[in-house]
């Protein structure tokens, strides 16, 4: 069984345990939330420069299109801005600052009618984050920056979070990643050829679910939940925030869902920052399983 908790202000632990257990949170009026919409929204606008940016894709070709999202993403990743919305979002939230880590959040641009689905309009397909080297402890926000429809949000395949999915994960570096394949978005237009970690089985998508909110609705799930970019057929580009927190004591103790099935060697923990000071996480602390990230998958 999932459980939708809307509004829900539990202590921060709680929710966490909740998390890991498959449920869903979903917050409708946290200020911190829409501060950060509202910087990608004012950022999106002077990237279009005057265009309405959901409909921006319909007055200019692809490779215009490329040349000013590429540069948004990046520049709303690396405000020092963003960051300080993170720091005072996730303390209003209830998260220890000082046990908090947070990935530098991505902005997610997704073009409607198939215009761009590859490079830095990546479509993903059904995944784990786990299957990227990303631990299993990891509470995911995704946050539209504009009201979004069940054509433009995300596909979640709750029936998969109990049930051990063949992937491609073994063939995916951290480290190899990074060096050679994240910034290399702009130059994917007519297709991905960068090595992302794909199902190796068919996807049953009978129990997918779509939750759809408002501009700032911010809603977390387990990264070890089953998901996709569902096809956007809205007639606009969907922008969303990516967040990412962990709390040091889930790994340390080994919480978490039960459920790996990724073979992903390397760790993102290495890009982890503390909400309290921006202090990069020392993964040299953490257990020797978490620093190799290639976890035993269970019987």
């Amino acid at each position: 069984m999932t459980t939708l908790y809307l509004n829900r202000h539990l202590p921060d632990d709680e929710r966490r345990a909740r998390v890991f257990d498959g449920d869903f949170f979903l917050y409708t009026e946290v200020r911190g939330s829409r501060a950060l919409c509202a910087l990608a929204q004012e950022m999106a606008e002077e990237a279009f420069a005057g265009l309405d940016p959901e409909r921006a894709q319909f007055d200019m070709g692809v490779e215009e299109f490329i040349q000013r999202v590429g540069p948004l993403k990046s520049g709303f990743t690396n405000s020092a801005r963003t960051k300080e919305l993170c720091q005072i979002y996730l303390t209003e939230l209830g998260c220890d600052p000082l046990r908090t880590y947070f990935d530098l959040p991505r902005l997610r641009v997704v073009p409607s009618d198939g215009y761009l689905t590859s490079g830095v309009s990546y479509a993903y397909k059904a995944h784990r984050d786990t299957w990227y080297a990303h631990p299993r402890q990891l509470v995911n926000f995704w946050i539209p920056a504009w009201p979004v429809v069940g054509d433009n949000t995300m596909s979640m395949f709750v029936r998969y979070f109990d049930e051990q999915v063949a992937n491609g994960s073994a063939g995916f570096d951290y480290d190899d990643w990074v060096a050679n394949s994240r910034f290399a978005a702009a130059g994917q237009v007519k297709g991905e050829a960068r090595p992302h970690p794909l199902p190796r089985q068919s996807i049953d998508t009978r129990g997918e679910i779509r939750i759809a909110g408002g501009a700032g609705d911010a809603m977390l799930f387990s990264t070890c939940h089953l998901h996709a970019t569902a096809p956007n057929c809205s007639g606009v580009t969907r922008f969303s925030v990516d967040l990412r927190t962990v709390h040091l004591d889930d790994l340390m103790d080994g919480r978490g869902p039960a459920l790996d099935d990724s073979e992903a060697t390397g760790t993102t923990l290495g890009d982890f920052l503390r909400v309290a000071d921006l202090e990069p996480l020392d993964v040299g602390v953490l257990p020797e399983g978490i620093r190799r990230q290639r976890l035993a998958v269970p019987a």
